[in-house]
C-alpha cells in the first residue's frame, strides 16, 4: 500500500460519502475544544437545551438505522445491521445505537439531514454523549457542515475529533462559540457523524448514547468575517460574450507576471517513494527522472519533515541544497519546515535556530520556514493556541538567528479556528501565511466546468478574502501568503483516496491546474505557490509529475508545467476582451461565473507569450485576437488536451496528449477555434521591421 505522505487528507477525506453524494467540506475542518472526558460538565447559565431527533434512541422502531439517523459511505459497502439500536447494554434507558465497522469499510452514521441543527449567531453550542468500545481505540465524532441540505453543499465544520474510547461507558463534550470555532451564515445546517474506528483498516464496534446539544449565548468579540470583510473581488480580465475576442495592448503592461506559482513540492529528503535520497542519505534518482525534474525549470519547490529524518537536520539541509544546485532550482526559493509530516510531534526552537544557523554558515541561501505542516492534524497542538505558543517561540528563535529570514504560520483556511482566530493569535509575528489551497469537488458528481472552473472560482475568492484579513491584522506589515501544496483532491466514488483517482491528474486535473495558474500568474493573490506532489507510483496517480517506478514516463501534469514554464515571460501585457462566461447552476454560486477561456498574456522583450484554457467539457469557442501597438509575424502553438474523462495520468509518450495548434494570421490578426478542455500555448513573434 502507498504511504499517505499527507497526514491531513490521508484520514478524513477518503471517509466521506453520502447517500446521494460526497460529503467533504465536514471533513476539511479540525477545530473547537473539547472540555469534557471523564464526566458530564455543566455550564452555568444554559439558555435551553436543542433537541437531538432519537438521541437517546429510546424511540422504539424497527428501522436500522434508527429513525433520525442515516449510514452514509460507498453504497457497495453499506449494510443497515452494521447501524442498529442495541437493547443490551445502553449508558441510559432502554436502549443505544450500535456501530459495527468491518475492515477497510468507509461507512458511518449521521443525524438525518430532515433534523438537522440550525446554529444562530452569537450562541455558545456544547455537544454532549457518551461512548463505548469493543476494545481501546480510537473513534471519531464529527460536524458534518452544509451550506444546505437539499441538495448538501458543502460548508466549513467546527470540528472532527479524535476519540480515546474504551470498554467502559465514557462521557465526552464538545463546545463552539459562533464568531470563534464558526460562523453561521457560512455554515447554517450542521448534522453530528460517528465513525467507529479512526483507522479504517480495523474492525471495530461502537455504542453510542445520551446525545445531548444545549446553547447559551456567547459574550466574546467575534472575528473578522469573511462574509463582510472589505475586499477586491477576482478580477476576471474578461465581459461576457460568445466567443474569445481579444485586443492585447503590447505597449501597455499591468506590472511583474508572477513567476513563482508554478513550483512543484517535493515530500521529503528521503521521500515516501525512496526518492531523492533513501533512508541510508543515498541519492536514488535516476538520471532519467533528473533530467525530468530539471526540465521543468521550476521557479519554487517545497520540503517537509525535514529534521524528522533519520540523518540530522544539518545533512537534510545539505542535501537539500546540493539537490537544487542540480536541478536548477533556486535555494532562495526553496521552503524548508522541519517537523514531523503528521504533526504529532514537534522541535524545540533550538533545533530550528540551529537549521538557520547551518544554511546561513554554508550559504545555502534558504530563507522561508515553515513552522509545522498542517498542525491541526496532529497530536502535537491540541489547540490552536497551542500552536500559536510553539511558533512564537520558533519565529522569535529564528529571528535571533537570522533577522532577515521569513517564517510562515501554517493555517487550515476553511476552518474558522484554525484559520482566522490563528492568524488573529499569532499577527505581527509571521511574515507568510501557508494554506494548502486543495480544491475538493465532488468530481463523481458535478459537471467538468464546475470542478475546474467554479471551484477554483471558490478558492481564489476566498484566498483574496484571507488576504484581506491579514491585512486588518498586520496594519503597517508587508505579510503575503505562500502555497506549499495545492492541487485537485477528491476521493473516488467507493471512498478511495485521491492518490488513487486518475481524475485529480488526467484531464480534469490539468484544466483545474492550468486555470488556477493562470489567475496566480495574473493577479498576483499569492507571492509563490508550490503544488502537490514530484513523485509518486504508478499505482496511484492522483497528483502525479513523475513516476518512481516507470522513470521514462511523464504525467500529464508534468507536461503543463514543462510548457507553463516556458510560456510565463516577466511582464504582464494589458489585454481586453469577452468571453463565454460559465454561470453555476446554483443560485447562491452565480456569483463564482467566470470565463470559459481564461486567458494570460506575458512578454519577454519583443516577444509575446498567451496561455488560455478552455475549461468546458463540449463547447469549442471561436477565436480572435487583434494587437495594439504590434504586428505578429509568426506563431507557435501547442495544445494539451485528453478525450477520456477517466484516463490514466501517465503517459508513455507525448503524442497525441501534447500536440500543434496552428492558429491563421490573417491581416494583422490571430484567428482560430479553441477545442474543448484544453490548455493552448502560444508563442508570438514580431514581424520584422523595415
Amino acid at each position: 500500500m502507498v504511504q499517505r505522505y499527507r497526514a491531513w487528507y490521508g484520514f478524513a477525506l477518503a471517509l466521506a460519502i453520502s447517500i446521494a453524494a460526497w460529503d467533504t467540506a465536514s471533513l476539511w475542518a479540525l477545530g473547537g475544544q473539547s472540555f469534557a472526558s471523564s464526566g458530564e460538565t455543566q455550564i452555568p447559565g444554559l439558555s435551553n437545551e436543542i433537541p437531538v431527533f432519537n438521541g437517546d434512541f429510546e424511540a422504539e422502531s424497527p428501522s436500522k438505522p434508527p429513525p433520525g439517523w442515516s449510514i452514509w459511505g460507498p453504497p457497495s459497502t453499506k449494510n443497515p445491521e452494521h447501524f442498529v439500536r442495541d437493547l443490551e447494554n445502553p449508558h441510559t434507558g432502554r436502549a443505544c445505537l450500535r456501530i459495527f465497522h468491518p475492515a477497510g469499510s468507509n461507512n458511518y452514521v449521521v443525524t438525518d439531514p430532515t433534523h438537522a441543527i440550525r446554529p444562530q449567531p452569537r450562541r455558545k453550542y456544547q455537544i454532549s454523549f457518551w461512548v463505548r468500545a469493543d476494545q481501546s481505540r480510537q473513534a471519531v465524532f464529527a460536524i458534518h457542515a452544509y451550506r444546505s441540505v437539499r441538495p448538501l453543499k458543502d460548508a466549513p465544520s467546527p470540528g472532527r475529533f479524535i476519540l480515546e474510547v474504551q470498554p467502559t461507558w465514557k462521557p465526552f463534550s464538545f463546545e463552539f462559540e459562533e464568531g470563534l470555532d464558526f460562523f453561521a451564515d457560512e455554515s447554517p445546517y450542521w448534522l453530528l457523524g460517528f465513525e467507529a474506528v479512526r483507522d479504517r483498516r480495523q474492525q471495530g464496534t461502537l455504542w453510542v448514547d445520551d446525545i445531548r446539544v444545549t446553547s447559551y449565548p456567547s459574550t466574546t468579540p467575534p472575528l473578522l468575517r469573511l462574509s463582510e470583510v472589505d475586499y477586491k473581488p477576482l478580477n476576471h480580465r474578461l465581459t461576457p460574450g460568445h466567443s474569445l475576442d481579444l485586443t492585447i495592448d503590447f505597449a501597455r503592461r499591468w506590472g511583474k507576471a508572477n513567476r513563482q506559482i508554478s513550483g512543484i513540492s517535493f515530500h521529503r529528503v528521503a521521500g515516501w517513494t525512496g526518492q531523492p535520497f533513501d533512508r541510508q542519505g543515498r541519492f536514488t534518482l535516476p538520471e532519467s527522472l533528473h533530467r525530468a525534474i530539471r526540465e521543468l525549470r521550476l521557479p519554487m519547490t517545497r520540503f517537509y519533515a525535514v529534521g524528522a529524518e533519520p540523518f540530522s537536520v544539518g545533512e537534510s539541509l545539505d542535501k537539500i541544497a546540493w539537490l537544487c544546485e542540480g536541478l536548477g532550482i533556486p535555494r532562495e526559493w526553496t521552503v524548508i519546515e522541519l517537523e514531523e509530516q503528521s504533526a504529532d510531534s514537534k522541535l524545540p526552537p533550538e533545533d530550528w535556530a540551529r537549521a538557520v544557523r547551518h544554511s546561513l554558515e554554508k550559504g545555502y541561501g534558504f530563507r522561508f520556514w515553515e513552522i509545522a505542516n498542517e498542525p491541526y492534524m496532529g497530536k502535537a497542538f491540541p489547540t490552536p493556541t497551542d500552536y500559536v505558543e510553539h511558533f512564537q517561540r520558533v519565529s522569535q528563535a529564528i529571528r535571533e538567528v537570522a533577522p532577515e529570514h521569513q517564517v510562515g504560520i501554517a493555517i487550515h483556511p476553511q476552518n474558522v479556528r484554525w484559520g482566522n482566530l490563528v492568524l488573529k493569535l499569532a499577527a505581527g509575528r509571521y511574515d507568510f501565511v501557508v494554506g494548502h489551497y486543495y480544491a475538493d469537488a465532488w468530481i463523481f458528481r458535478q459537471p467538468f466546468e464546475e470542478v475546474v472552473i467554479t471551484e477554483n472560482m471558490r478558492v481564489l475568492d476566498h484566498i483574496l478574502r484571507l488576504n484581506a484579513v491579514i491585512r486588518a491584522y498586520n496594519p503597517g506589515r508587508e505579510v503575503y501568503q505562500l502555497d506549499t501544496e495545492w492541487g485537485l483532491h477528491a476521493s473516488g466514488p467507493n471512498g478511495e483516496r485521491a492518490d488513487y483517482v486518475n481524475r485529480n491528474a488526467n484531464v480534469w486535473g490539468l484544466l483545474h491546474r492550468a486555470i488556477r495558474m493562470i489567475y496566480y500568474a495574473r493577479e498576483g493573490m499569492l507571492h509563490g505557490a508550490s503544488s502537490w506532489q514530484m513523485l509518486s507510483r504508478v499505482s496511484g496517480q492522483g497528483f502525479a509529475i513523475l513516476f518512481s517506478d516507470a522513470p521514462e514516463s511523464r504525467s500529464m501534469l508534468y507536461w503543463l508545467y514543462w510548457h507553463f514554464n516556458r510560456h510565463l515571460g516577466t511582464e504582464l501585457v494589458s489585454f481586453e476582451g469577452m468571453a463565454p462566461f460559465h454561470t453555476p447552476a446554483s443560485s447562491e454560486d452565480r456569483a463564482l461565473a467566470g470565463p470559459l477561456t481564461p486567458v494570460l498574456v506575458t512578454a519577454d522583450g519583443s516577444q509575446l507569450f498567451a496561455v488560455i484554457a478552455n475549461g468546458s467539457w463540449q463547447q469549442s469557442v471561436p477565436m480572435r485576437i487583434r494587437f495594439r501597438d504590434f504586428r505578429p509575424g509568426s506563431v507557435r502553438g501547442v495544445i494539451l488536451s485528453d478525450d477520456q474523462l477517466d484516463g490514466e495520468p501517465k503517459l508513455d509518450r507525448q503524442q497525441p496528449f501534447v500536440r500543434v495548434f496552428s492558429p491563421e494570421i490573417t491581416g494583422g490578426e490571430l484567428r482560430g477555434k479553441i477545442p474543448p478542455h484544453c490548455v493552448i500555448f502560444l508563442t508570438i513573434n514580431p514581424a520584422p521591421t523595415g
